[in-house]
């Protein structure tokens, strides 16, 4: 397992490396100097502040599907403590703390930990997928709003269909392993994915399922909105839509099987091929990138920031009442 984990390691700092090196040579330092003085910092602190939102709802959404009697406060540490990971260790790794921070401050079992982000996961690129087809719609098709009419229905309907038919895709999962079943991983897989049906079966109702959608909705609408004012601070030439298209870009880029550590070079590589493909020249195109990237990241960190600020002072509140 350690060498497994070392291994994992090593093949993504490695390619972490490389691409943050294809994309750095690209850069034009005066073009980058310039860029500094260009910025609008005030579209950039308001993008950050979207992505503190986005945290806000993800922890709503953690609580929503909790199975203990975890409150907000704690759905907000397990939230914090997450997506700080998710930018400093590979993605599978970032994955298994996320599991592991929900069951130390929610107090889940690591299955229904598991099931959780799962479900999330799933609605996730259920809805960015949705909202990338409406964008290439809107720029590419001329169809004005009826994609953005017919994404909201497609949306409706997969969830519908998700929430009905879980179980039985979950069934044609686990139904060729089950011959495997004595080995370690398949053993682990099986029982993750009979929890995660257990969660469903008694935990997921038509109320709770029609809840995390909406949860995921506004979650996006956060950070996809977030995303553009970062864009559109760093590249005011573009419309909107095109920013929020890049938005969308960035964030399947992490779909991407290359494993790297927290995104660090696949995100820039993805930055820097949209704006390419929109005909910005490769030394230009670099350093907005970059910026963007650099961003994005302090997000996160200042979320976790103030959550651990809060939760110190809370608990130095609590011990000076006690005191008295």
């Amino acid at each position: 397992m350690g060498m497994r984990r070392s291994t994992l390691w090593l093949v993504s700092i490695t390619s972490s490396l490389l691409l943050l090196s294809l994309v750095v040579g690209q850069v034009d330092w005066r073009v980058a100097r310039s860029l500094i003085f260009s910025i609008d910092y005030g579209w950039v602190a308001g993008g950050i502040a979207l992505l503190i939102v986005e945290g806000l709802i993800t922890a709503a959404r953690f609580r929503l599907l909790a199975r203990t009697t975890a409150s907000y406060s704690d759905c907000l540490k397990a939230t914090a403590c997450y997506v700080v990971m998710l930018i400093l260790l590979p993605a599978r790794l970032g994955e298994v703390a996320g599991i592991g921070f929900i069951a130390r401050y929610m107090h889940e079992r690591a299955g229904a930990a598991a099931a959780s982000l799962l479900f999330q996961r799933v609605f996730d690129v259920i809805i960015l997928v949705t909202v990338l087809a409406a964008v290439c719609f809107l720029t590419i098709g001329g169809l004005g709003t009826l994609p953005v009419l017919g994404s909201t229905v497609v949306v409706t309907t997969l969830l519908i269909l998700l929430l009905i038919r879980l179980e039985a895709l979950l069934a044609v999962v686990v139904r060729p392993l089950l011959h495997r079943r004595q080995e370690k991983w398949p053993r682990m897989f099986i029982r993750t994915a009979l929890q995660v049906r257990m969660v469903r079966r008694h935990h997921i109702n038509w109320r709770r399922g029609l809840k995390l959608s909406g949860y995921t909705v506004l979650k996006w609408i956060a950070n996809l909105s977030a995303i553009a004012c970062v864009v559109l601070a760093v590249a005011p030439m573009l419309t909107p839509l095109t920013a929020v298209g890049v938005g969308i870009v960035y964030n399947l880029a992490a779909v991407i099987p290359i494993q790297t550590v927290g995104g660090f070079g696949i995100s820039e590589a993805a930055l820097l091929g949209s704006f390419s493909w929109m005909g910005f020249p490769l030394e230009t195109g670099a350093p907005i990138a970059i910026g963007i990237r650099l961003v994005l990241i302090s997000a996160p960190i200042l979320f976790w920031l103030g959550v651990t600020l809060n939760t110190i002072i809370g608990r130095f509140q609590l011990t000076a009442n006690e005191r008295i």
